[in-house]
C-alpha cells in the first residue's frame, strides 16, 4: 500500500505520537521504508499523517486494546506500566548437500600396427613325365577319346591363408573413488537484538540541550535533528560491554553501527562523544 504523504517530509528528531495521541518519542533514524523511534521500527504504511514537525501513526498501531493492553510494533505494554520486550538473535545454522566438486578424466586412444603371423600351408604339385612303352594292342579304354583334341585339366588343391581379426583383453585400469571428511569452517553475520533502558536519559536529555544551545559559533541545526546521536553516546556510555573502555576504543564499533563513515560520520562524531562523556561523568 502505498503512503499517503511524501516520505520525503520524515526526518530526525520529528516527534512521534500514536494514533491516540500518545507521544511515543522522536525519529531516531530513516531508512528506505520505516522510520526508528527509539529503537523500535514502524514502517511507512503505519503512518496515519506528517503535520508539520509531528509524525502521527495509525490507530492500529500504538492504540489501546479492549485488555487494557497498548501495542506497539515489536512492543506490549501493560496498562500498568509493565513493558514486555521481545529480545531476539540470528543463529547460523549450517546444511550439508550433495554437489560435484570435479571430475577425473580417463582418456582412450587406438593405435594401428602391423603385425605378421607366420603360417605354413599345404599345396598339391603336379609332376607331368613322359613314358615309352613296348607296342601292345590298344584297349578299349586305350580308344575313347583317341584321336580327338582337347584340353585334360587336372585340379591342384592346396590351403591358402584366410586373415581375420580378435578382440582380446591384454589388460584393464581400475578406477577406484574413496571418501574422505574435512572439517570446514563456514562464517556468517549474524544479528541480535539488545535493550538498552535508557530511563535517565531523560534527566540528562536538558543538559545536552542547554549545552548545545551554548555552542560557538552558534549551531545551525535544531536539537531534536541532532538529539539522536546523544542518544546513542549515551546508550553506548552505560551499555556494560563497553564498561572501563574509552570513546577511542568504543568508536570504531559506533561508527559501523550508525552506517556512517567519511565526513558523515565526523558532522555527528561530536555529539556522539558528547553524549557518551557526558554519561560517564566527564
Amino acid at each position: 500500500m502505498a503512503a499517503r504523504f511524501d516520505t520525503k517530509q520524515l526526518r530526525q528528531g520529528m516527534q512521534v505520537f500514536s494514533g491516540e495521541g500518545r507521544s511515543l518519542g522522536t525519529i531516531e533514524q530513516t531508512d528506505a521504508d520505516s522510520i526508528t523511534v527509539k529503537g523500535q521500527q514502524y514502517e511507512f504504511t503505519s503512518i496515519e499523517r506528517v503535520d508539520g514537525n509531528r509524525v502521527y501513526l495509525t490507530r492500529q498501531v500504538g492504540a489501546t486494546t479492549e485488555s487494557g493492553r497498548v501495542e506497539a510494533q515489536g512492543t506490549v505494554q501493560e496498562a500498568e506500566g509493565t513493558i514486555r520486550v521481545p529480545v531476539r538473535e540470528e543463529r547460523l545454522e549450517v546444511e550439508k548437500r550433495q554437489a560435484e566438486l570435479g571430475e577425473v578424466q580417463v582418456r582412450k586412444t587406438v593405435t594401428s600396427e602391423q603385425q605378421t603371423v607366420p603360417v605354413e600351408l599345404m599345396r598339391e604339385e603336379v609332376h607331368v613325365e613322359q613314358h615309352d612303352v613296348t607296342d601292345r594292342p590298344a584297349t578299349e579304354g586305350d580308344l575313347k577319346g583317341a584321336f580327338e583334341e582337347g584340353t585334360i585339366r587336372v585340379p591342384v588343391r592346396g590351403e591358402e591363408a584366410v586373415a581375420h581379426k580378435e578382440t582380446v583383453v591384454t589388460g584393464e585400469v581400475v578406477i577406484d573413488k574413496t571418501r574422505s571428511t574435512e572439517t570446514e569452517q563456514i562464517t556468517d553475520t549474524v544479528r541480535r537484538e539488545q535493550v538498552q533502558v535508557d530511563e535517565n536519559y531523560d534527566k540528562a536529555r536538558t543538559s545536552y540541550q542547554q549545552a548545545y544551545s551554548k555552542r560557538q559559533p552558534p549551531a545551525t541545526r535544531k536539537f531534536e535533528e541532532v538529539e539522536p546521536h546523544f542518544r546513542t553516546g549515551y546508550g553506548t556510555a552505560i551499555d556494560k560491554r563497553y564498561a572501563g573502555k574509552s570513546f577511542e576504543e568504543v568508536e570504531p564499533e559506533i561508527r559501523q553501527t550508525s552506517g556512517a563513515s567519511g565526513d558523515a560520520w565526523e558532522q555527528i562524531k561530536r555529539e556522539v562523544r558528547e553524549g557518551f562523556e557526558h554519561a560517564r561523568g566527564r
